[in-house]
C-alpha cells in the first residue's frame, strides 16, 4: 500500500462568530502532490475534539486530492508526519483562541479581536534545520504567501526569494514572486517570474498573467505574442479573443468588432468581464494631470449633481480614474470616460443608457485630455451618446 506524507506548515483563525458559537480555521500543507490551503469551519467544543475534527477533515481532503491525481495508483494511506507534535501545537494554538473567544463572548462584544490569530508549525530554528531542502521551499513558499495575504508585500518577497533558491522552477513560486513583485511596482523585475511561470504552468492562466504584465509596461508587441501562443491551443476561447480586444484598444486601435464577435458567443461572459476586468487606462496619461479632469468637472461632463457622486463611482472602481494616494486628489481623462460611456452603452454592462453633456464645458475643459499624448487617437464617441441621463 502507497503512502502519502502530509505536511502542516501552517494554521490560521479566519473569523468566528458568538452567535452561532463557530470559528473558521485555515491550514496549509505540502504532499507528494504539492502545496495546498484549505479552511474548515467547526462548532466550538474543547480544543482536542477540535484538533481531532480538524486533522481527521484534513486528511480526508487530502486523500481526495489523491484519489483525483493520476500520479497515483493503487491504494494508499495518508500519514501526517510529526503527528504528535502537530497534534500538540494545534492543541495550544486552539486553547489560546478558545480562552480569548469565551472571554470576549461574555464581554458581549466590547472586545471583538482576537490575538492569537495564526501559528507557524516550524517557527523555531531547531525545528526547521533539520528539514529537507523540499521541505524548506514549502515553509518559506507559505510564509510568503501568507505575508501577501496579509499585505506585507516587501516581507512577502524576502521569503519568495529563500523559496526560489531551493527551487526556482516551481510554478507556484513563480507566480507568486511575479505578483508580490509586480505589487511592489517592480514590473520589469516581476517580468522573468511570469514568463517562467508561464511556460511552466502551460495554461491560460499563466499566459494571461503574463499577458497583463507585458501591458502593465506597455510592450504591447509581446503581449500580442502570447496571444498568438494562446490562441494556437485555445483558438475559440472567449478569454484570448478579450486579449486581442483589450491590447488593440490600449495601442488606439479598432477593438469593438472584436467585442461584438464575444458578445454574439457569450453576451453574459462579456458584460461580466468588462464590468470587472476590461482596463480603461490608456497609456500616456498616468504621470500627466495636465491631460486630466478634476472631479468637479469630469461630473459635470458626464451628468452628475455632485463631485461625490462620480467619485464614489470611480473608488468602487466602476469607472476608470487614477488616484494620487500621497496626494489625495483622484483625476479622470476624457477619452477613457468616451470610450467607458461607449461600452456601457453598446453592451448594456450594467442596464443603464449613459450619454455625456459637452455643452456644460468650456472649450479649453473639452480639450484636456481628449486624446491620447502617446498613442494615435482612438475611436471617439459620437455626438448624444454618453454618461448618466
Amino acid at each position: 500500500m502507497n503512502t502519502g506524507n502530509f505536511h502542516l506548515l501552517s494554521t490560521y483563525l479566519k473569523k468566528w462568530s458568538y452567535q452561532e458559537n463557530r470559528i473558521s480555521v485555515s491550514y496549509s500543507y505540502f504532499t507528494e502532490l504539492g502545496y495546498g490551503r484549505q479552511a474548515i469551519d467547526m462548532r466550538i467544543n474543547s480544543p482536542q475534539n477540535m484538533v481531532n475534527e480538524l486533522l481527521n477533515r484534513a486528511i480526508y481532503k487530502v486523500k481526495e486530492s489523491y484519489q483525483k491525481s493520476d500520479q497515483v495508483k493503487g491504494d494508499f494511506t495518508i500519514k501526517l508526519v510529526n503527528e504528535t507534535e502537530a497534534q500538540r501545537k494545534l492543541n495550544l494554538f486552539l486553547t489560546k483562541i478558545l480562552k480569548e473567544f469565551n472571554t470576549n463572548k461574555r464581554s458581549r462584544g466590547r472586545v471583538r479581536m482576537i490575538s492569537s490569530r495564526s501559528m507557524d508549525f516550524y517557527y523555531n530554528d531547531f525545528e526547521y534545520e533539520p528539514l529537507s531542502d523540499q521541505a524548506k521551499f514549502y515553509v518559506h513558499l507559505n510564509r510568503g504567501v501568507n505575508k501577501m495575504n496579509g499585505d506585507l508585500w516587501s516581507a512577502a518577497i524576502e521569503d519568495l526569494k529563500i523559496a526560489v533558491s531551493f527551487n526556482d522552477d516551481d510554478p507556484l513560486v513563480n507566480k507568486y514572486m511575479a505578483e508580490a513583485l509586480l505589487k511592489n511596482q517592480k514590473v520589469e523585475e516581476a517580468l522573468p517570474y511570469f514568463e517562467k511561470y508561464a511556460d511552466k504552468e502551460n495554461s491560460l492562466k499563466g499566459f494571461n498573467n503574463l499577458v497583463h504584465a507585458y501591458i502593465k509596461i506597455e510592450k504591447f508587441k509581446e503581449a500580442e505574442n502570447v496571444v498568438e501562443r494562446m490562441k494556437k491551443q485555445n483558438p475559440d476561447d472567449l478569454l484570448v479573443k478579450m486579449l486581442e480586444a483589450q491590447i488593440a484598444y490600449l495601442q488606439g486601435k479598432s477593438y469593438t468588432d472584436q467585442l461584438d464577435k464575444i458578445k454574439e458567443m457569450d453576451e453574459d461572459w462579456l458584460r461580466e468581464y468588462l464590468k470587472n476586468s476590461w482596463d480603461f487606462n490608456l497609456p500616456g496619461y498616468n504621470d500627466d494631470e495636465s491631460k486630466m479632469w478634476n472631479a468637479a468637472t469630469a461630473s459635470r461632463y458626464l451628468g452628475y449633481d455632485r463631485p461625490f457622486d462620480l467619485t464614489k463611482r470611480a473608488f468602487n472602481d466602476e469607472l476608470p480614474c487614477y488616484f494620487n494616494s500621497e496626494k489625495g486628489i483622484i483625476r479622470f481623462v476624457k477619452t477613457e470616460l468616451d470610450h467607458w460611456v461607449e461600452i456601457q452603452n453598446r453592451y448594456k454592462v450594467d442596464g443603464s443608457t449613459y450619454r455625456v453633456y459637452k455643452d456644460r464645458l468650456s472649450k479649453d475643459e473639452l480639450k484636456t485630455g481628449k486624446t491620447n499624448p502617446k498613442k494615435k487617437k482612438p475611436n471617439e464617441v459620437r455626438n448624444g451618446e454618453g454618461a448618466v441621463a
